[in-house]
């Protein structure tokens, strides 16, 4: 069987030179004929450069650079005890929550993810994607939301956003809501995400973006992000495990 391969490219980072965990994840969770996926990040994805995919005996892949191992895939069932999804914001709050997340970014030096793919502010052609903390009960559960409506640039040609634009989307809310815990230059990465997509987005649809902290057990942080539409419906969701980074 001929080595399947996989490029990120560059404009897909989230680190300066390596990729968006969540553009990434997506991208090799579409190598998997399954509906929920769940994918190990083990080292920073290298941009711009052919990567090799190899089957597993269980029915999952994996990513190497060379002799690096780079990530791990499988099937999974995301359970409902695992996460919780809190109900969908209500979209005026999460509104003026994205609002106050980019004002923030904007005055803020010396962020590294200034030009994620994902969050960054400085990036014209990425997502935006910058929650802050709701008001009332859903704030004081951690819940960060925001707004966000895809460009047609982002789209395929029948309209719809694949599984990387939606994977990047899930991804930075997580990374947020734990940085409102613990503060926002805490250093974190993505370890790993599981999602699934319960109905394809759109472009030119506004949807409520939210995360929220699980729990922390060490240097491991567990959280989750969801997507609403405009009617309150979920269209996709994550579970995810980010990793406090030694100092």
């Amino acid at each position: 069987m001929p080595t399947r391969t996989l490029t990120i490219p560059r404009r897909f980072n989230g680190p300066p030179t390596s990729g968006n965990g969540g553009y990434v994840a997506g991208a090799i969770a579409a190598c998997l004929s399954v509906p929920t996926v769940q994918i190990t990040l083990r080292a920073p994805v290298p941009l711009d450069r052919a990567l090799h995919l190899h089957d597993t005996p269980e029915g999952g892949i994996t990513l190497h650079d060379g002799e690096l191992l780079l990530a791990e895939a499988a099937g999974c069932v995301i359970e409902a005890g695992h996460i919780a999804v809190p109900p969908a914001p209500d979209a005026a709050q999460a509104e003026a929550a994205g609002a106050l997340g980019r004002m923030t970014a904007r005055s803020q030096t010396g962020n590294p993810y200034d030009h994620c793919f994902g969050c960054g502010i400085a990036r014209g052609d990425g997502l935006q994607i910058i929650p802050s903390l709701l008001p009332g009960a859903a704030g004081e559960a951690g819940v960060v939301a925001t707004t966000w409506t895809p460009s047609a640039e982002l789209a395929t040609p029948d309209g719809t956003l694949d599984a990387p634009i939606t994977w990047a989307a899930l991804d930075c809310p997580a990374g947020f809501a734990w940085g409102t815990r613990l503060g926002q230059h805490t250093p974190m990465m993505t370890g790993r995400m599981a999602a699934d997509i319960a109905r394809p987005l759109r472009a030119g649809e506004r949807y409520v973006v939210a995360g929220w902290p699980i729990r922390q057990d060490g240097r491991k942080l567990h959280a989750g992000t969801a997507i609403f539409d405009e009617h309150g419906h979920l269209r996709a969701r994550s579970l995810q495990l980010w990793l406090l980074l030694r100092t």
